[in-house]
């Protein structure tokens, strides 16, 4: 538990700039929700609806819901932290610039024709530790970058691995969470 702390603590800065990442796509998202809804919206309904109804055809139930959701969302999870890993963070550096800017735009969108109130309960209870999940898996992704290239000292790569390791775990742990909340929370808001 005491090397999980001091990773996050020596990792603090990339954690940082994954968090800024996302928060500016997620700024710019809303930004062109309210300048550009009506197009976005048209996006939403022909690309974004039809990858989630395919994802959630089949969960009937909580338990299946569940299911579907921590399949798709992990599958991002694993490709942000190996891919990105082997691009040193570019691909993490996509997948939080386009997750932010559909955040921040879908959430503009639904507020306006739903409520402010609504859109967050739909987002937060289970986006708090999603969003959390992928910008941990970001930073991890980019550890070896930054101990290669950034690091003052000689570049230990035992240590980093066990850093990636731990964060890419604690990422992990934050995606099933995040589903479970998903499938047996937020979606009861949604109804």
């Amino acid at each position: 538990m005491k090397f999980v702390a001091q990773t996050f603590k020596t990792e603090k800065r990339l954690i940082l700039i994954s968090f800024s990442i996302f928060a500016l796509s997620c700024i710019l998202g809303i930004v062109a929700g309210l300048y550009f809804g009506d197009e976005i919206q048209k996006f939403i309904t022909q690309y974004v609806r039809k990858l989630f109804e395919n994802i959630l055809k089949n969960a009937k139930n909580p338990y299946l819901l569940f299911l579907a959701i921590l399949k798709n969302n992990m599958k991002v999870y694993l490709i942000t932290i190996t891919v990105g890993t082997l691009t040193f963070g570019l691909v993490s550096v996509f997948v939080l610039l386009t997750n932010g800017f559909i955040v921040g735009a879908v959430a503009t969108i639904s507020a306006k024709q739903i409520s402010i109130a609504k859109t967050l309960l739909l987002i937060l209870p289970h986006g708090i530790f999603e969003i959390a999940a992928f910008i941990i898996g970001s930073a991890a992704s980019a550890i070896f970058l930054e101990s290669a290239v950034f690091s003052k000292e000689k570049p230990n790569l035992n240590i980093a691995f066990k850093r990636f390791l731990t964060l890419a775990i604690c990422g992990a742990t934050l995606v099933v969470f995040a589903a479970f909340i998903e499938a047996f929370v937020t979606s009861s808001f949604a109804k």
